[in-house]
């Protein structure tokens, strides 16, 4: 995690129906028991943390529950 210093892409579409349209979906993932907090070179006293650690397998979980919801899954772990 960036810590707030970078900022997330949102995927957004103007369809066309005059022409066929291809999506990919590529995902990595890592351990599902591993915590995945802002990385520490970016947190210090004059920017403190405004994450907190969460397990990737909750994260993914929330992931695809925002999607179909319309809302950012980053925001549930904001300090």
């Amino acid at each position: 995690m960036s810590n707030g210093i970078f900022k997330s892409p949102v995927h957004r579409v103007v369809t066309n129906a005059e022409k066929e349209r291809l999506s990919l979906a590529l995902f990595y993932s890592l351990d599902p028991e591993r915590e995945i907090e802002p990385a520490t070179q970016l947190v210090d006293e004059k920017r403190p943390a405004l994450y907190r650690k969460v397990k990737v397998k909750d994260y993914i979980a929330g992931l695809f529950e925002h999607v179909s919801q319309g809302t950012m899954v980053i925001d549930t772990v904001k300090i």
